[in-house]
């Protein structure tokens, strides 16, 4: 297990430590001490030709959590995307994440993490990237959640072959402002794994 240092405030101290999650289908750091949660905080994936192959969630080990991460990665799938189709399924969800309305994002968010209930609006608007062998889109974003107002990090992407991966990233407004650094570390930290 390797363990990386993000400076900061968050969580208390003056660093935080970062720790490998116990992923296969990629790689992340997360905060040391987070407990991985099997409850309902996942995406509901009911898409049957692209079914989850490792879900993953964590809360801080805050009273009750504070901030949270879910991450999630579908089988590879039978037939290899070829850039251009990966291409153009990224271009596809960027032009609907610009064209949705505020009501259609939080609906989008309800069931990811703490989930969005109502007031959508981004921190950030969705942009795309390509770095680690992942292309895809990511944004920032808050919303109002059964948990209180909420800020966040999207990423969702996919490998040189079209296996797709999604992380969020989400903390009740006073603990994103505190441990901002290391929230959006954890994101920042997301590589695809090699495929054998």
């Amino acid at each position: 297990m390797s363990v990386t240092m993000v400076s900061g405030l968050p969580f208390g101290g003056n660093k935080t430590k970062m720790v490998d999650a116990p992923t296969v289908s990629a790689s992340f750091q997360y905060p040391e001490g987070w407990i991985r949660i099997s409850e309902s905080y996942t995406i509901n994936n009911k898409d049957d030709d692209h079914p989850s192959a490792e879900l993953f969630a964590a809360v801080n080990n805050i009273g009750s959590a504070t901030s949270m991460l879910f991450y999630e990665a579908t089988k590879r799938p039978p037939r290899e995307l070829t850039k251009e189709e990966i291409h153009t399924r990224v271009d596809q969800g960027l032009a609907s994440q610009l064209a949705a309305t505020p009501e259609d994002l939080a609906s989008y968010h309800s069931v990811i993490a703490f989930g969005c209930v109502d007031d959508f609006s981004y921190t950030n608007k969705p942009v795309i990237v390509e770095r680690n062998g992942l292309y895809g889109l990511r944004y920032g974003y808050t919303c109002f959640s059964s948990q209180g107002d909420i800020t966040g990090e999207y990423l969702v992407g996919f490998d040189t072959v079209g296996r797709s991966y999604r992380m969020a990233v989400e903390a009740l407004d006073s603990e994103w402002d505190y441990s901002k650094s290391a929230l959006k570390a954890v994101v920042d930290s997301v590589q695809p794994n090699p495929l054998p």
